[in-house]
């Protein structure tokens, strides 16, 4: 994972402008899309793209942000989150999927 932005701001812009229009959140076994009110299992979607913030002074302002496509239609998103949430309360599959892109 190369980072080549200068901030988690300036990321998502950019996804946005590249067609990662949906909004995900994680939900203990699942990634869920907002805008589709959709919860989809980690089997469904990929990981095209991730991005690693470090926060200067504290290790909460650590952040990682998904570029996700779904596999089955052509849904695109970003998925942001502490980077601290990977350690709690998630599935060991959705863990290791998401983990295996850092």
């Amino acid at each position: 994972m190369k980072n080549s932005y200068q901030n988690k701001t300036d990321a998502i812009i950019d996804l946005q402008e590249r067609g990662y229009d949906h909004d995900f959140i994680l939900k203990n076994e699942y990634i869920h899309c907002v805008q589709e009110s959709q919860s989809i299992c980690p089997d469904d979607f990929e990981v095209a793209e991730a991005y690693r913030f470090e926060g200067k002074n504290r290790m909460r302002d650590n952040y990682i942000i998904y570029a996700i496509k779904l596999l089955n239609n052509d849904v695109k998103g970003i998925l942001m989150t502490p980077f601290s949430t990977l350690t709690r309360g998630l599935s060991i599959h959705l863990w290791s999927k998401l983990a295996n892109n850092l």
